[in-house]
């Protein structure tokens, strides 16, 4: 049976002066109540207005207060240097929405090999770059490793090479310079590209790189 309860206290005053005479003390709704009875409803009225208020209260979700307390995780800077446009679109969507080893994504990017060292000089926080070899010269990329690593003893910082240019012997770029990949863009797919990035990347990002 459905009860509807109003928030507006009796007029007890009224009330109490009109049925004083006879020991009996009016409700709401005309009803009368004995002497002996007032204290009982008084009690059930208040009883149902901590029932009202509890509407009121709200409550959390186990999901809510476990998210609410999950540490927020610092992403994976990727810096992605190429001067070609549509590598960078296709990168950002090949990886969009993807996590490594738990940690989101974080894309900057440069269009030369020189704005490449303007990003990772400002950005000492990058964890990766997928660089191009050829940019404004045929092996401005390969240049740029060697600055990265001995002029600004960038040892951390991860370093995969993508070309175009199938002449670039894998054997002969990996010996000869500090890198941590190679790879060649027309060979390079999106499921490729994740196993590359889950091999390169570690959970400890100050593990300093060992690659000669």
């Amino acid at each position: 049976m459905e009860h509807r309860h109003s928030s507006k206290q009796p007029d007890w005053k009224s009330h109490k002066s009109r049925h004083a005479a006879s020991g009996f003390a009016a409700a709401p709704c005309g009803i009368v109540l004995s002497a002996s009875s007032v204290d009982f409803y008084r009690r059930q009225q208040i009883l149902l207005s901590d029932d009202n208020n509890d509407d009121d209260i709200i409550f959390l979700s186990e999901s809510d207060e476990t998210s609410s307390q999950k540490p927020k995780v610092s992403p994976w800077k990727i810096l992605i240097a190429d001067d070609d446009s549509n590598v960078h679109d296709t990168t950002v969507l090949a990886l969009s929405g993807v996590e490594i080893h738990g940690k989101p994504l974080e894309f900057l990017h440069a269009f030369s090999a020189k704005q490449a060292k303007e990003v990772a000089e400002n950005n000492p926080d990058t964890s990766l770059i997928l660089l191009d070899v050829v940019m404004e010269t045929v092996d401005a990329g390969l240049k740029l490793v060697n600055v990265l690593r001995d002029d600004m003893s960038r040892k951390d910082l991860r370093i995969v090479l993508r070309t175009g240019q199938p002449g670039y012997a894998k054997e002969n770029i990996m010996g000869n310079y500090a890198i941590d990949g190679y790879a060649t863009k027309s060979k390079l797919t999106r499921s490729i590209l994740i196993s590359m990035l889950n091999d390169v990347l570690d959970s400890d990002e100050d593990k300093p790189n060992t690659t000669n």
